[in-house]
């Protein structure tokens, strides 16, 4: 009994010293594999669509060099596309140049209504007219300036012209005259002076209420000369409230040019230098209610004028 029971206690001992062992087997097993992931924990589950990382690298080169390979075909795209915006713009240039060509000439921008302004001498209507036909057939984008100015080279009262245009149908004409400020005479002929003693030959007489100038023989053209000059200066300086007021105008040796005005006052210039000062001055002087008579202004000296 006894050889019996150790037996059976040897046969025990031998089960748990290899139940142990089996144990301590897998124990190790456990510590190998978690070493081998350097994870000290328990092991994760892998995400359900995670690639494994090998593959992952591998899909990746392939991409990036399939990626290379169809770049190094591509030509050069900032030099691409240089020459595209290039030949855009110079098939835009070309286009707007063709459509400005086209659009000058258009009835859409023809000329309709024309504004003259500037005109103050007798011919003032019959020069608006000559330019009103003139600008007929021309377009607010084509004006012909020539033209214009050659219709109206028969006024010698005008100097120049400006043109504004006011698409799409619209004209103002800026006429810059030189209207009469006095008639010289010479017999039974009349011809009109400007301000600066141009005669205006071709400008007409009628109606004008002017001072005159007498003299033997009248130039051919251009302007009054001598004495004759020296008068239509001092009158084409007169300010325009003063110059209805002229009644007469002459010269002297001594004195210079003379002007009457109404009322019987005269005003002694001198000579044509400083006229507009003079004239200024020879205005305060009629505007001074404290004198009570008045016979004539010395305007030598504009700054210092003389009175009796």
């Amino acid at each position: 009994m006894a050889k019996r029971a150790s037996k059976a206690s040897t046969a025990a001992g031998r089960s748990r010293v290899s139940a142990s062992s089996a144990s301590a087997s897998s124990e190790a097993k456990v510590a190998v594999k978690r070493a081998k992931s350097g994870s000290g924990g328990a092991p994760r589950r892998p995400a359900k669509h995670a690639i494994k990382p090998g593959a992952s690298r591998s899909a990746g080169a392939r991409g990036r060099i399939a990626a290379r390979r169809r770049l190094s075909n591509l030509p050069d795209l900032p030099g691409s596309w240089r020459a595209r915006l290039a030949v855009l713009g110079l098939l835009a240039v070309a286009t707007a140049a063709g459509y400005a060509f086209w659009l000058r000439d258009s009835p859409l921008v023809a000329v309709e209504r024309v504004a003259v302004e500037g005109l103050a001498s007798p011919d003032s209507e019959a020069i608006a007219t000559a330019l009103r036909r003139s600008a007929e057939g021309m377009t607010t984008l084509n004006l012909d300036s020539a033209e214009l100015e050659a219709s109206v080279e028969g006024f010698p009262s005008v100097r120049s012209i400006a043109l504004d245009a006011h698409l799409p149908n619209g004209l103002t004409i800026e006429v810059e005259e030189a209207p009469p400020t006095m008639i010289a005479r010479s017999g039974e002929q009349q011809v009109p002076v400007a301000a600066d003693g141009e005669l205006l030959y071709g400008a007409t007489t009628e109606g004008l209420e002017l001072p005159g100038v007498e003299l033997t023989d009248l130039p051919d053209a251009g302007k009054l000369t001598d004495a004759a000059l020296e008068q239509a200066l001092v009158v084409g300086a007169a300010p325009e409230p003063l110059r209805p007021l002229i009644q007469s105008v002459g010269y002297s040796t001594g004195e210079g040019v003379q002007i009457g005005l109404a009322g019987g006052v005269e005003l002694e210039f001198g000579a044509s230098s400083d006229a507009a000062a003079k004239w200024a001055a020879a205005a305060a002087v009629l505007a001074d209610g404290r004198l009570e008579t008045l016979a004539y202004i010395d305007l030598r000296v504009p700054t210092r004028p003389a009175v009796g």
